[in-house]
Parts: C-alpha cells; sequence; structure tokens
C-alpha cells in the first residue's frame, strides 16, 4: 500500500538535490516545459471532489492517498510466510523438549544421538535463523501494509495556510508544510489520456524553508506528497486540485462539502470493492459487461484478496494528528 511513498522517502536520501536542481533549471534555459505550478495558478474552471475527502470543515479538509485500496497482496505473501515460519519454529523447539522429557521419541524409542544433533540442535536452529532473514529482510516489506498506520492524511489547513503530513516514522513522519511555497506537479495543458490514473503531487524545495516536523522545529529537506484518489482523465485531475486549491485560497464557498466523506472504519464489504476494482460504470455499456463477466469467473482469488485487505486493515492502527495541530487555526476561526 505505501510503496511508492516508501521509495520516495527512502530515495530522497540518496537524490544528489544540487544535481536535481541544476538540471531543473538546465531545462528551464532551454526552453523546455517544467511541470510544477504555484498554488495560486488557476488550472480548471470546474472543481471536484474526487471521492478523496475524509473530512471537511470551515478549517480544514483531511484528503486521501493514491493508493489506499492497494493492499492485502504482501499481507498473503509475507504474513503467510511469517506465520509457517513461526509455527515450525515453535513446532521445533516444541517437539525435542517433549521428547526429553518423556526420555523417548514418539514410538517409545529411547533417544540417540541422531535426536541430540538433528531434532535438538539442527532443527530449532535453521527455524530460528529462518525466522530472523524474515524480520530482518522481509518484515520492512510487511509493514507497508500491516502494523503501521491504516492511512495516510493530508491535511490542508486555510487557517494556518499549512499542509500537514499524517505519516509513520518510517515514512518521514508528521511534518508542516507552507502552502504558500508548495509545488505541484501537474501540467494544465495535459491530454485526457495523461489523466487516466494521475493524482496530484505536491513538492516543496529544500530552499524554501517550508517543512516543519510536528513540534515545529524547521527540517533542512524537501518533501512531496502524493494526494487524492487516482481520476479517470485528465479534466477529473484538474479540477480535483482546483477543489483544493479554491479551498485554500477562497474558502470553503468555492469548494462545497461532498455529498459524501470516505468512512474510516474497516468494513468487509469495502475491502470486496476494492479487490473487485469494478464501479458502476459498467452500467448501460455493454462492452464493459464483459469485466464483470471475467471477475465473477475469478470470484474466488477476488474473495482471498479482499479476506486479506480486510485483515490488513485489521492489523493496523488509526493514525490521529498531534494535539497541537488538531487545534491549530481553530482559535483564530473562533477569533474571526
Amino acid at each position: 500500500m505505501y510503496f511508492y511513498e516508501w521509495m520516495a522517502f527512502d530515495g530522497r536520501e540518496k537524490i544528489d538535490y544540487q544535481k536535481l536542481v541544476s538540471d531543473t533549471e538546465k531545462r528551464k534555459r532551454h526552453g523546455k516545459t517544467v511541470p510544477p505550478v504555484t498554488v495560486d495558478r488557476s488550472v480548471s474552471e470546474a472543481v471536484f471532489d474526487n471521492e478523496s475527502l475524509y473530512s471537511h470543515s470551515d478549517t480544514y479538509i483531511d484528503v486521501r492517498t493514491p493508493n489506499d485500496e492497494k493492499r492485502g497482496l504482501i499481507t498473503l505473501a509475507a504474513g503467510t510466510g511469517g506465520l509457517m515460519l513461526c509455527l515450525a519454529a515453535i513446532a521445533a523447539i516444541w517437539f525435542p523438549i517433549e521428547d526429553f522429557t518423556r526420555g523417548a521419541d514418539v514410538n517409545g524409542n529411547p533417544l540417540g544421538w541422531e535426536f541430540y544433533v538433528f531434532t535438538a540442535a539442527l532443527t530449532p536452529l535453521t527455524s530460528l535463523g529462518a525466522l530472523y532473514l524474515y524480520f530482518r529482510y522481509v518484515f520492512c516489506q510487511f509493514r507497508l501494509e500491516a502494523f503501521t498506520a491504516r492511512r495516510l492524511i493530508v491535511r490542508f489547513n486555510r487557517i494556518t495556510r499549512k499542509v500537514y503530513l499524517l505519516r509513520p516514522k518510517h515514512l518521514g513522519g508528521v511534518v508542516a508544510l507552507d502552502w504558500d511555497k508548495a509545488e505541484v506537479c501537474l501540467d494544465p495543458n495535459m491530454s485526457e489520456a495523461e489523466g487516466a490514473g494521475g493524482f496530484v503531487l505536491l513538492g516543496w524545495e529544500k530552499e524554501s524553508h517550508a517543512v516543519y516536523d510536528a513540534e515545529g522545529r524547521p527540517k533542512d529537506d524537501f518533501e512531496i506528497t502524493f494526494v487524492g484518489k487516482p481520476t479517470r482523465n485528465a479534466s477529473e485531475l484538474l479540477a480535483f486540485w482546483e477543489y483544493i486549491r479554491r479551498y485554500m485560497e477562497e474558502g470553503p464557498q468555492a469548494a462545497p462539502r461532498p455529498k459524501r466523506l470516505i468512512s474510516k472504519f474497516p468494513w468487509p464489504w469495502n475491502s470486496f470493492k476494492a479487490a473487485w476494482r469494478l464501479d458502476t460504470g459498467f452500467v448501460g455499456k455493454p462492452a464493459l459487461w464483459l469485466f464483470v463477466v471475467i471477475n465473477l469467473l475469478l470470484l474466488p482469488v477476488i474473495l482471498i484478496h479482499a479476506f486479506f485487505h480486510w485483515v490488513s486493515l485489521l492489523l493496523c492502527y488509526e493514525p490521529r494528528f498531534p494535539e497541537a495541530i488538531e487545534q491549530a487555526g481553530k482559535q483564530r476561526e473562533n477569533v474571526d
């Protein structure tokens, strides 16, 4: 689920930032298009909430990230593998202890040297070694969708003029970013096809001094974040960014509350919908019913995926912003 965020955060430490800036400036000098636009630039006449909001108030909006539905497969593979290794390690330790206590094997035969070499020594050591390798090299991938935050949240606070990122520590932690210094990697002239599966990418340059940790301390680093549910075309993508931009620049009246906010409760049927991966767009379009038939044929696989999708949600905790961020802007709003 958090693969792209993990790659972005992990790769950020290995990026030669000065070279990145130099290459960007070189592209500008040669007249090449550089996608980022500033937050004061309108990119669409329409606004669209993109079914991407957890909350909407006069102070802030909480927005989802693109990969929320992409989970379950790592839980299936890494989780099942880890469980089997744990059971094997327990069995490899328990059965020799049981035989040693009894003074004979399960058939009543006396314990020979084979028992002490293989059953009591090599087998438990091999199992424990495999378990160590699992936690050393596999568990970090397992934490991309289990035993971590259930979701990432991007909060846009129009009163404080900040963007707050709610992330686990291994993905960068909680940070506060200046809205006015954000750049959005978005081409207003993109074709409709280029917007298919697209999402908003926001970035803050290192020199902008716009990055702060949860305690308000400046961080000498650049930041990026992905925002919103993947869109179906460029019009939706541009209108979604315009929705966020107008909320911050003009207020809630310019970006009305959606008819339906995203529920944070891990309902199992939402996991099935995520694994099914078909929306109601096929209704009234005969050609798309073929995908419904294919999904019905794959229903057993879909149900297994949906189950582990739900399990991964249950293995996660619901993240919350620090109290200082929760209260940010509310006092000023009350005074106004």
